[in-house]
């Protein structure tokens, strides 16, 4: 631990302190193992060869490559260290008057025959800016302990999901989610049910890219959100225990296994979790429409009970062949029960002439299963190849009750009853292949790549209606919706280094279309059958500039698509209530961002993003009139929405025990458009703070504090909904040798976040409403960790780096 602190000093001092280079050289060269593969975080130190004073320092990338730019002529020795393995010194190279780029061979670290075990110990700062993304790392926040994965993704800065769990990202809607770099291809109920499978602790980190290049699939109009698991990479047999629960109005646990093992060649890890929890969704609201009251009031509570089981395996090959397979299962029980009652007040009464009475029953079965194999060819220091191959199945079957009863005025007179029941079932298939290659010489580096994904989706939707002698089918509300969707996708991307400080990044991907959805039913409904096919071409172009020292400065413009999900394609009324329906749109069509961003960075610590996105087509959800007392939600592609955003970041270290890291981010969108006859003009200025802070504490407790407030804004692009805030906390302390690590934490802890109250005037209906969850929440989590919990790591003679210390401090 003392040797990683060292290092880490090390290079701390060596990039304020070092030395001011003019120079037009830089060097480059990759880190890896005597299996060939990459090494990551190793330190490198570069000395002049005529005093040995440090000249700069930095970690190798996670594939293992480094630079040093801006480098005067001279000689030059450089150093590499990296715990577990020996260390590496270079023999005296010149760099030379003209300017130029010197490109190393692979230097290889053995593991050094002389090792002692230590634990590694190394504390992440909690949010990470880098040239292409922003990481929030999960296990730096105690407070994010013990909770699900779409919760999680609430606490990541500049992400926000809304009252539907849609997930939004710098105020825009359709996010990409992946899972360790590969896209979930879910969307909807089915990405939510995916989430809430998962537990915040078995994620390492979340990685936040904002404005995608031409590699990554052009779906997602707000860009890609990464989930990257954890990944033990001690050696040998090693494993760990974890528990956690939070109570609110009801109570959430979750209990989960990890065990892992590997050495030089082969590292293979097993996971399995059980959760269960209890989520209120409470609704009050008022509709007028037709000169008709509808007052709404709901209470439903969905339960869940859900396993989770994870699988991979690590293979080297050979010295450059390597070959990954994983696999997980998410297996999930729900058993939600709505209780409602709607006060019907007919035009011209100045009081309730009905009330109705409902429930909603559902019991439903979740099942998600994905399997990867990745295959990746280091070629030679300057190429490589790479390919893999997804597979995957969903499958729900839910079963659904819904008794209503309407009363008189008087609230016993029964005046009728219509009991009803359903059947919803779906199951999607999905599978993808993709090939990438990329090249680097010394001044472009060229990547490109291919790809096919297929999915299809079969729904079946079977109604009865209910009486005394059971459930009789209802063969005019029945039906079955197919849907078959096939991407094929080509990218190329070009960078190039256009001078000492600036860079050019070019994209441009292809990709076409093809889709059919189907509906099977006996009423006659027009569009049961419609087909697409198309191709467009997404570019990407970004320009940076990097002086290495104070400025950087990204300009980056792309285009991207979000297409619509088979819940929203399928014609079909779904039954919410006697009152209200969901009914999907077959005409949908998918709807179109061009994205324009800028972004500052000042010092690495400073960061200033501005983005402005017109979006065609947007998808919004709003109510229709069905009859005098009757509504439907259904799905419209909107004329435009534009969005502008502007987003700062900032870590400050208060002292040596406490740091705060700010957010600031602000907007205005606005959104219209006429949905077959339903007009909408809407514009909202947006904005939000978010101050998190981390502080070390005596007796070694780590604990976070972190407070949100966010503004007013607009829910299913039509209806205007209050802002909040809220004050989250978390502690977290290590026992018995940190094998033991017990974290308490409390969420919304003045339950300033639990109710959101909104208003809406469209259509002919007006709205108002609130809507309350279960926020507030007080919890404890413990990880026990077993097994070899430690790496190998060279030893080091006392005082090995204090010398060049020591010299950057001037002697001291």
């Amino acid at each position: 631990m003392k040797q990683a602190i060292k290092s880490l000093l090390l290079l701390a001092v060596a990039a304020c302190f070092g030395t001011a280079l003019s120079g037009q050289t830089q060097v480059h060269g990759r880190i890896v193992e005597t299996t060939g593969e990459p090494l990551t975080f190793a330190n490198l130190f570069l000395y002049s060869s005529v005093d040995s004073s440090v000249v700069t320092g930095q970690m190798s990338g996670e594939d293992g490559r480094f630079t040093f730019a801006h480098l005067a002529p001279g000689n030059y020795r450089l150093k590499v260290n990296l715990v577990g393995f020996a260390s590496y010194q270079s023999a005296v190279f010149q760099l030379k008057n003209q300017p130029g780029e010197l490109t190393l061979n692979d230097i290889v670290l053995a593991g050094s025959a002389e090792l002692a075990e230590v634990e590694i110990i190394a504390r992440k700062a909690l949010v990470e800016v880098r040239a292409d993304m922003l990481v929030f790392n999960v296990a730096a926040n105690p407070s994010a302990s013990g909770i699900n994965g779409l919760d999680l993704l609430r606490k990541a800065p500049g992400v926000k999901v809304d009252m539907d769990n849609n997930i939004l990202l710098l105020g825009k809607a359709g996010v990409q989610v992946h899972i360790n770099g590969r896209p979930t291809r879910l969307s909807g109920d089915d990405l939510a049910a995916l989430l809430q499978n998962m537990t915040s602790d078995n994620v390492e980190a979340i990685e936040i890219i904002s404005n995608p290049s031409a590699k990554y699939d052009a779906e997602g109009n707000a860009g890609i959100i990464n989930l990257r698991l954890k990944k033990n990479p001690a050696q040998g047999f090693n494993g760990n225990l974890n528990s956690s629960f939070t109570q609110g109005n009801f109570l959430r646990y979750s209990n989960g296994l990890s065990l892992n093992y590997g050495n030089e060649r082969i590292r293979t890890s097993l996971e399995l979790s059980r959760s269960e929890d209890d989520r209120p969704d409470y609704f009050l609201d008022t509709k007028n429409q037709n000169g008709f009251v509808l007052d709404f009031d709901s209470d439903e509570v969905k339960h869940r009970n859900g396993y989770n089981l994870g699988g991979a395996v690590d293979v080297q090959l050979a010295q450059k062949h390597s070959l990954s397979f994983t696999g997980r299962a998410i297996l999930n029980q729900n058993d939600d029960v709505l209780k409602s009652t709607t006060g019907i007040t007919l035009p011209g009464s100045t009081a309730q002439d009905q009330l109705l009475v409902s429930q909603t029953l559902l019991d439903q079965s979740f099942r998600n299963y994905n399997f990867n194999l990745n295959y990746n060819w280091d070629i030679d220091k300057t190429s490589r190849f790479a390919t893999d191959i997804s597979v995957g199945k969903v499958n729900t079957r839910g079963q659904t009750q819904q008794p209503n009863t309407f009363f008189a005025a008087d609230k016993t007179t029964v005046l009728s009853i219509s009991n009803n029941a359903f059947d919803a079932n779906t199951d999607i298939d999905m599978w993808s292949a993709k090939a990438d290659y990329e090249k680097t010489w010394d001044k472009f580096t060229f990547s490109a790549g291919g790809k096919f994904a297929h999915i299809a989706t079969v729904n079946h939707f079977a109604f009865f209606n209910v009486d005394a002698n059971g459930p009789v089918p209802d063969p005019d509300r029945s039906n079955d919706f197919t849907y078959t969707e096939q991407v094929a996708a080509a990218y190329a991307i070009l960078n190039a280094k256009l001078g000492e400080f600036l860079k050019l990044n070019a994209g441009l991907r292809v990709e076409n279309t093809t889709s059919r959805g189907r509906l099977m039913s006996i009423q006659e409904i027009t569009d049961t059958d419609v087909s697409r096919h198309y191709t467009d071409l997404f570019p990407n172009v970004g320009l940076s500039f990097d002086d290495g020292k104070t400025h950087a400065l990204n300009i980056s413009i792309g285009r991207r698509v979000t297409r619509p999900n088979y819940q929203n394609l399928n014609p079909f009324e779904k039954p919410l209530s006697e009152l209200t329906a969901w009914k999907g749109n077959p005409f949908l069509r998918p709807n179109y961002i061009m994205n324009y961003q800028v972004t500052y960075a000042f010092k690495q610590k400073l960061t200033i993003t501005n983005q402005y996105s017109v979006t065609k087509d947007f998808f919004a959800s709003i109510f229709e009139i069905r009859g005098d007392d009757r509504n439907v939600i259904i799905p419209r592609n909107m004329g435009r929405v534009t969005q502008y955003s502007i987003s700062a970041s900032y870590p400050l270290e208060v002292c040596k025990f406490w740091e705060i890291t700010t957010f600031l981010d602000g907007g205005r969108n606005t959104y219209k458009g006429n949905l077959d006859g339903t007009e909408i003009n809407l514009s909202q200025t947006t904005w939000s703070v978010r101050v998190q802070n981390s502080l070390k504490l005596p007796w070694g407790i780590f604990m976070d504090l972190t407070y949100e407030r966010y503004s007013d804004w607009v829910w299913r692009g039509s209806i205007p909904v209050r802002g909040n805030q809220y004050l989250d906390i978390g502690f977290r302390k290590d026992f018995l040798d940190k094998r033991l690590q017990v974290r308490l934490t409390g969420s919304d802890i003045f339950r300033t976040t639990n109710d959101y109250y909104y208003h809406g005037n469209y259509g002919g209906i007006e709205i108002d409403g609130i809507r309350s969850f279960d926020s507030q929440r007080f919890g404890a989590s413990a990880t026990w960790k077993f097994g070899n919990q430690k790496m190998k790591a060279a030893k080091r003679s006392k005082g090995a780096m204090e010398e060049e210390l020591r010299r950057l401090n001037g002697g001291d």
